[in-house]
Formats: structure tokens, C-alpha cells, sequence
């Protein structure tokens, strides 16, 4: 069945604020992401592997109120409920996502105003489920096959070539662990906490760590290309301070290339405030690879020069 269009949360009675609560992350627009409600994980762990091997962050929660608390606060494309739909119409919440449940479509739509239900989850969900699902969620225009692979192409270089990124490996002990998402064509974006440990002036954002998160968004958008490229120029504007204890939204947007060199650019946003802004060059290859052409080697740099004109 296609799936019924899902009025806004702020539409149903009941619904949460579309602000995200105090210590969650905000909400990032657009992106694969999935919110899991079940007590099941092991017998859905077939199903979730599924799910990620797409490019989607799947969330997971134990109980329907943990899900309602944190709904204000993601952009889910999906919510699969194992079990645990009568929490969620107890709580009187509204998900603003397509809905995967056991109880028949029409009852479920009855009691949530309208709620779209694709399809039903079957007891043990594995590869073959989540293919099937992920099919009716495209013809629905739930999922975007552009997104769905430039994520799965984002996720498959990070780990091959950034394994142990101090940007966006998230086991790093020290590092920011940054989740980027592709967002659209060309774009990725991600939330930092923007945690005490990383302050510079009190209740500042250490700058350097403003660009590490604006850097890194940028490198995002170059592996969603499938192309390993390195930064060779970076510039920013700090607009406004960043703050300790506010969730920051990093988006990055590449936007042409003259040959090897390509043109990106950044911002970091608080309360949808810019903060911070920024524009860099990166030049397709891997650094210290011995066969690798460097931007400052013989033959190299008077190409560049006339790239870096062109791109300006």
C-alpha cells in the first residue's frame, strides 16, 4: 500500500514541541535515519544490519515514552515498533515518520490521527524484510535512492580511508565523533554537543575545534562523492561565538571542481545562528602516498594556480 502523506507533528493533538528538549541533539533535516522501538535486538539484529548496510543511523529504544521523549529532537524517515505500539498510543504522542507496527493500518491510523503504516513487521525481520521495506519506502517517496547511496558510498570511504578520523570516528577516546549525514545533493550536515572539554574562552568553543568540525563536514561531502581528496586551502569567517552546552549543526556543501581541485563550503549554526563559516579547496588523492602528485611538486603547482583562478 503507499503510504498516506503524515500531517506535522504540530498538527495533531498531542504532539511534541519541535524543539529539541535540553541535552538532545538538534535536528538535522533530511538524512537516513530510523528509529527502532523493541526488546527484541538480538532477533532484530539481521533486520538492523540491513538497515545500516543502506546508509541509515538506526536509533534504537527500549520503551515507546524513551522514543516519544527524544522525537522532537530527530529526523527520523522511519519508526519500526516491535511490540510496543500500545506504549506509544498510551502516551498519547505523535511520530512524525512513516510507522512499521503489528496492528492492522487501519487501526493504527484510527488511533494516531492519520499515521501512515507501510507495511506490517513480520516476528523475525531480516536482509530480505528490510529490502522489501526499503522498496515500498522509495515508491512511497520516503527515501531518496540519490541519498541512500551517496550515504552507503560516505560510510564505505570513511571507513576505508578515515578509520581513526579525530572528526567523525566515533570509538576515537579523545575525539569529536561527529555522525555525518548526507542531506541532499552535495550536502552532508551533522550535530556536535559542543561539550566542556572542548571550550576555549569560557563557555566558547575552542576555534580550532570550529574548524576541525568544518573541515571534517567538508571531507564528508568529498567521500559522498566517492572521490579520497585532502584539504590544501582553507578559509574562515568567525561570525559569532560558539557555546559550550548548545548542540551545533555542521553542514557542508561541495560545489564545483576544475580538475582535481574542488570547491567546498561549510557552516557551523546554533539556535539558526551562523556562527561560523568557511570555504576550502581540496585536491583529489591520498596524502604521503609515494606515487602521489603534491599541489607544491614540480608540474603541479602552475596547474593548480590556473584551477585555483578558475574556482575563485
Amino acid at each position: 500500500m503507499s503510504a498516506p502523506a503524515v500531517p506535522p507533528a504540530s498538527a495533531r493533538e498531542g504532539a511534541p514541541s519541535s524543539r529539541p528538549t535540553p541535552g538532545e541533539p538538534a535536528l538535522v533535516p533530511g538524512g537516513l535515519r530510523l528509529a527502532l522501538v523493541t526488546r527484541r535486538e538480538g532477533p532484530l539484529a539481521p533486520f538492523r544490519a540491513a538497515l545500516e548496510s543502506h546508509g541509515f543511523q538506526v536509533d534504537v529504544h527500549r520503551s515507546g515514552w524513551d522514543l516519544l521523549r527524544t522525537a522532537p529532537g530527530r529526523g527520523w524517515s522511519l519508526v519500526v515498533l516491535d511490540g510496543l505500539q500500545t506504549e506509544v498510543l498510551a502516551e498519547r504522542g505523535a511520530v512524525p515518520a512513516a510507522v512499521i507496527t503489528e496492528l492492522p493500518p487501519a487501526a493504527f491510523a484510527a488511533a494516531t490521527a492519520g499515521l501512515a503504516v507501510l507495511c506490517a513487521l513480520p516476528p523475525a525481520p531480516g536482509a530480505a524484510e528490510a529490502e522489501a521495506l526499503l522498496a515500498r519506502l522509495r515508491a512511497a517517496g520516503g527515501l531518496d535512492p540519490r541519498i541512500e547511496a551517496a550515504q552507503v558510498r560516505l560510510d564505505a570511504m570513511s571507513r576505508r580511508h578515515h578509520p581513526h578520523c579525530v572528526v567523525c570516528w566515533d570509538r576515537h577516546p579523545f575525539g569529536l565523533k561527529v555522525d555525518y549525514r548526507v542531506t541532499g545533493e552535495h550536502r552532508v550536515a551533522g550535530v556536535f554537543d559542543c561539550g566542556k572539554s572542548y571550550e576555549g574562552y569560557e563557555n566558547v568553543l575552542h576555534g580550532g575545534v570550529v574548524s576541525s568540525l568544518l573541515d571534517g563536514a567538508m571531507a564528508s561531502c568529498m567521500l559522498a562523492r566517492g572521490i579520497e581528496a585532502y584539504t590544501v586551502e582553507l578559509r574562515l569567517r568567525f561570525r559569532r561565538p560558539a557555546l559550550i552546552g548548545e548542540p551545533a549543526i555542521i553542514r557542508g556543501e561541495w560545489l564545483r571542481n576544475e580538475g582535481p581541485l574542488h570547491l567546498l563550503q561549510a557552516s557551523l549554526e546554533q539556535g539558526g545562528l551562523a556562527r561560523a563559516s568557511a570555504r576550502a579547496k581540496f585536491f583529489e588523492g591520498t596524502p604521503l602516498e609515494p606515487s602521489q602528485p603534491m599541489p607544491g611538486g614540480p608540474g603541479v603547482r602552475p596547474l593548480l594556480s590556473q584551477a585555483r583562478k578558475r574556482l575563485s
